[in-house]
């Protein structure tokens, strides 16, 4: 007798524990954004220029990184719970969580493409 536990309870539970992980992590980072962006700075004077004095320093990429990343894995984890409490089939299941991390995978490159240009055209110069 097999008393391991179905593989869709395991992802489910690690869905969950990731959710609520990056639920506070997102608090964070996300107020430092919103407060930077909006309170501590004008935001008339939020322009391409302010985006280019933020990422001259190292800190702020990562920041930014990070706040990406989490995004990414809280939108992941979010749509699997609502993905195992919705879908029956496990065919569908299977076939609409892979829709769902390529697409997140997908955006998640091209933000950090996009952060990995900015540390390149920073930092790359000789």
């Amino acid at each position: 007798m097999n008393n391991s536990q179905p593989a869709f309870k395991v992802s489910r539970t690690l869905s969950f524990i990731v959710l609520r992980f990056t639920g506070v992590a997102l608090a964070f980072l996300a107020l430092g954004h919103f407060f930077l962006t909006h309170i501590a700075n004008d935001v008339a004077e939020t322009g391409s220029d302010f985006i280019l004095a933020r990422w001259n320093s190292l800190f702020w990429i990562i920041w930014d990184s990070a706040l990406l990343i989490c995004c990414a894995a809280h939108v992941v984890a979010g749509a699997q719970i609502i993905i195992y409490d919705y879908s029956e089939d496990k065919a569908k299941r299977s076939m609409r969580s892979n829709v769902i991390l390529s697409t997140v995978f997908v955006f998640l490159a091209i933000g950090l493409l996009i952060l990995g240009y900015a540390l390149f055209t920073i930092y790359g110069r000789s």
